[in-house]
């Protein structure tokens, strides 16, 4: 059936990790801080990198106060500042 959507998922090395997808998506949900990503063990620099950088990213901004991102699941805003911050950070460990 041409156009049909797959509903498998592949299982092994090439397996998706959808937690990891998860923590990209919805940082909030899984971290209360900047700093806490920068903790994960689970993470390599380059899933750091990318949960900030989705963090940092204007779609979660505050609209009346930018600076501040507000994702879904967050109990709190963070401020972008503080987001940058631990970018920073996991630069100088590199």
């Amino acid at each position: 059936m041409e156009g049909a959507i797959s509903t498998s998922f592949p299982i092994g090395p090439e397996a998706p990790d959808l937690f990891l997808d998860d923590r990209l998506l919805h940082p909030a949900r899984h971290f209360g801080h900047p700093r806490e990503v920068l903790a994960d063990t689970t993470l390599d620099v380059h899933e750091k990198r990318a949960v900030l950088s989705s963090w940092a990213s204007d779609a979660w901004a505050v609209e009346s106060v930018p600076a501040l991102r507000m994702p879904p699941g967050a109990t709190e805003p963070v401020s972008f500042d503080a987001i940058m911050d631990a970018l920073r950070q996991l630069d100088r460990s590199e």
